[in-house]
């Protein structure tokens, strides 16, 4: 059940990292399947299951975990709401685990990012350096960074470097 999950989570982040770089958002159509289909498979894992291990309990947990992770960020306008459902799309489909290193991985690897663009628009040598604080209004595709991250988590699991993996 765990390679079914696996593919389907690769596809989901493939997609979303291809949408939110060139289209700037998270479709709908892609998380809500993504969310349905995650809580069925936990359910089929086992009922009830338990917390960071599997089944049906973990993927409910990682579904309202990525909620509450994101809205906070959402609220203060610092994630889109296409981000904060991509979260928990995450969470549902892999549970608890894979959603809290993957959130990890993608904060950091969304500063990486941001640092890049900050560097790119200050050093453009066209329109000169611009001011801090336009730099600080670019937009940056934090669902990518979450992506990436998510990969990179799913990748260590699979190799058996993170605690607690399989």
């Amino acid at each position: 059940m765990r390679a079914v999950e696996d593919i389907i989570l690769v596809a989901f982040v493939v997609a979303v990292v291809y949408t939110d770089w060139r289209y700037r958002r998270i479709p709908n159509a892609f998380t809500y399947p993504v969310m349905a289909a995650g809580i069925v498979l936990g359910a089929i894992e086992g009922l009830p299951g338990e917390v960071m291990a599997n089944g049906l309990f973990d993927h409910v947990a990682g579904l309202v975990v990525g909620f509450l992770i994101a809205y906070p960020f959402y609220a203060m306008g610092g994630l889109k709401a296409g981000d904060g459902k991509y979260l928990m799309a995450v969470g549902a489909m892999r549970g608890l685990g894979l959603l809290l290193a993957g959130a990890v991985y993608g904060a950091l690897l969304g500063g990486v990012i941001a640092l890049g663009f900050i560097a790119v628009r200050r050093l453009r040598p066209a329109d000169g350096p611009a001011p801090v604080g336009g730099v600080m209004k670019t937009w940056i595709p934090y669902g990518v960074a979450l992506g990436l991250g998510t990969i990179v988590a799913l990748a260590l699991e699979l190799s058996g470097r993170f605690p607690g993996a399989m």
